[in-house]
């Protein structure tokens, strides 16, 4: 956009002037064709934020404008009432107004989302998820998260593992303790044929298999490939006695060497455990 170039506009030094007969001014023009090129520059950028024209609104452009670069603001100054979108700077992202029966003003739409935490102390837009007590004040965005999802239970029925949260009965409420656990999209529990509910914890298992018998002498039978609870001999000429009972073990093969110990689990990175605020 720029001012006419068209001469008998009657611009002064690039400038609209008013007609002045003091001096012997004469008044610059406006030609329809700029006064439509200024309107249809407002009306397109008012159109880019999805607001309708209005002849009879004077706020719309700071309306539109607002939208399309929400203002920038700390996560400890947010406004108080509703702008519009607005860019938080310690979270680098936009946070929306909400306003429900449980929480009135600005948070972020990922609000209450677990997170992979990648720092030693948790981001201005994080909270560790280790079972801590939080301020219903300071955190009064996630308590309002907490409530609106229906995640919020007893002190009796909080269990670490849970994606759950406990009203202390004060201005605290605690959080989930998300420690050790891997994430697992909700859907059918194979075992027990039931949905799953979003939250909810799952002890471990180990899926069913066939392993063959131990084998324990040189001369015995190909042991089965089974384990049952019937004690068997396997055993030939070199085994004095029978089996005192069924055996499996785990051997190295072109597989690898198997590794044991106290849990089952999958090759996995560690991260520290934490919620958006």
């Amino acid at each position: 956009m720029d001012y006419p170039q068209d001469p008998s506009v009657g611009l002064v030094d690039g400038k609209f002037v008013d007609e002045n007969e003091a001096t012997a001014q004469v008044g610059s023009l406006i030609p329809s064709s700029w006064g439509n090129s200024v309107t249809d520059e407002i009306i397109n950028v008012q159109n880019a934020a999805g607001i309708e024209a209005d002849e009879a609104a004077h706020d719309q452009l700071l309306k539109a404008l607002r939208k399309l670069f929400p203002a920038v603001y700390s996560i400890s100054a947010l406004p108080t009432e509703n702008i519009g979108p607005v860019t938080v700077i310690e979270a680098g992202e936009v946070w929306l107004w909400s306003a429900s029966a449980f929480f009135t003003g600005y948070r972020s739409p990922l609000c209450g989302r677990p997170l992979d935490g990648h720092t030693v102390t948790p981001l201005a837009s994080e909270v560790d998820a280790v079972g801590g007590n939080l301020s219903k004040t300071a955190y009064a965005a996630l308590w309002g998260y907490a409530n609106e999802n229906s995640l919020v239970v007893t002190s009796a029925n909080w269990v670490a593992g849970t994606h759950n949260f406990v009203d202390n009965g004060d201005n605290t409420f605690r959080g989930p303790d998300l420690r050790n656990m891997f994430r697992r999209y909700t859907g059918t529990d194979a075992d027990t044929a039931n949905a799953r509910n979003m939250g909810s914890a799952q002890t471990d298992t180990f899926q069913g298999h066939r392993v063959g018998n131990v084998q324990t002498a040189s001369g015995g039978s190909a042991p089965t490939n089974l384990i049952t609870t019937t004690v068997s001999n396997q055993g030939g000429s070199n085994l004095t006695n029978a089996l005192a009972g069924v055996y499996a073990q785990l051997v190295a093969d072109t597989h690898g060497m198997p590794r044991t110990g106290n849990e089952t689990r999958p090759l996995n990175t560690a991260f520290r455990p934490r919620i958006h605020i």
